[in-house]
């Protein structure tokens, strides 16, 4: 009776990209049956982190940048950085053998909360978005008006003058005005016997009574030709002043802007003031945070099972692998120089031997011409044997 042998199917390529960012070796885990469906679920995990972390790095970007293009490559560029540190996460609790430790978990969970932590605040924001948006109005107008305050504060000492001339100027012409009002009533109350005198038509008191309004009116219209340039000269300077603080609030209304941190300004006004929005707001929060660690939990809950004896077995074999082709390397480098030095010394000797009657007539001739000249020592022959001999066959 035959025995059929079975093997195990290909993955797909679904398969294969979930493997993938799993930080799983295809090559090993699709040869166990148990693992599969387990490490699938952990690229699932990752697949959804990285997704949401583009999204919320998209919305981020698109509150300081208002290309479509630069905000989508920007997106993609930082939501694959999330990707990268959670695949080396993974793949560094893959490789431990010893078990679980506590400093590496711990750094590992440190990291994976701070990336949740950051990547929420965009996502919050877009959650509350007209809400954010309504109070980012108010907190506009907060400040616009602190900032008309502080231009008032600062105007105090030049404008307060101003005005206070340009109200004197008014009360004299409201002052001499119900003068000349005066005068004239009293006036007509004598020529129609209704004044002090009691008579009817121009006496002489009415006719006293009219220059006086005659000349209170003189004095009024001298005044007013006397105050009104200044008072036209006063509104020219305090126009002049409106319009400085008109640009200046126009120029301050430009620093207002809708972008990411006035919004997150604008989120924590709401949160201040509004206790159940505050518990909704760190509620979605850890949420979105639990979402970026997911992946890593995943692992770290997952118990060890098939795969990671595998890939255990397989880091084990070859790290000796190449400790065993580090030992042969060294003692093969050794051997060949242990050879070169022995191939070395046969060549020399060999040379020594076929010139050693060169060598002989070389040194006759040395010590001769050393006999011919005067003077020398036998300190020069050696030097001079030296720098023949030795010198010719090094």
């Amino acid at each position: 009776m035959n025995k059929e042998t079975t093997t195990p199917a290909e993955p797909d390529g679904m398969t294969r990209f979930l493997w993938w960012l799993a930080a799983a070796d295809a090559a090993i885990l699709s040869t166990c049956q148990t693992e599969k469906e387990r490490y699938r679920i952990i690229g699932i995990s990752v697949f959804v982190t990285w997704m949401f972390a583009t999204l919320a790095w998209g919305y981020f970007f698109s509150t300081i940048v208002s290309d479509d293009l630069v905000i989508g490559a920007l997106a993609l560029f930082f939501g694959f950085a999330v990707l990268s540190i959670d695949r080396t996460l993974i793949a560094a609790m893959s490789r431990n053998t010893g078990g679980l430790k506590i400093v590496p978990v711990i750094f590992r969970l440190v990291i994976a909360v701070t990336i949740g932590l950051f990547i929420s605040q965009p996502v919050v924001l877009m959650l509350f978005k007209k809400d954010i948006n309504t109070q980012l109005e108010l907190n506009k107008q907060t400040r616009l008006d602190a900032f008309r305050a502080q231009l008032v504060k600062l105007n105090a000492g030049q404008r307060d003058p101003l005005l206070q001339s340009v109200s004197e100027g008014k009360q004299r012409l409201v002052n001499k005005a119900a003068e000349v009002k005066f005068y004239k009533d009293t006036y007509i109350k004598e020529t129609d016997g209704t004044g002090g005198s009691g008579r009817i038509g121009e006496s002489a008191v009415a006719k006293v009574k009219k220059l006086a309004w005659l000349k209170a009116e003189e004095e009024l219209e001298a005044l007013q030709r006397t105050v009104a340039p200044q008072q036209q000269q006063l509104e020219v300077q305090l126009a002049q002043m409106h319009r400085v603080d008109s640009l200046k609030e126009v120029a301050y209304m430009g620093t207002l802007t809708d972008g990411f941190l006035a919004q997150i300004e604008a989120l924590h006004t709401l949160t201040d003031e509004h206790p159940p929005l505050k518990q909704r707001y760190r509620l979605i929060v850890f949420i979105i945070t639990l979402i970026e660690i997911m992946p890593l939990l995943s692992k770290m809950l997952m118990p060890k099972g098939e795969y990671d004896e595998k890939l255990a077995s397989a880091a084990t074999q070859g790290m000796l692998t190449a400790q065993m082709e580090t030992a042969n390397s060294k003692a093969l480098l050794q051997h060949y120089q242990q050879a070169a030095l022995e191939a070395d010394k046969a060549a020399v000797d060999h040379i020594f031997a076929r010139t050693a009657d060169l060598r002989r007539e070389q040194a006759d001739e040395l010590v001769k011409a050393w006999h011919n000249r005067e003077g020398s020592q036998y300190r020069d022959l050696w030097q001079q044997a030296k720098k023949l001999l030795l010198g010719r066959i090094m």
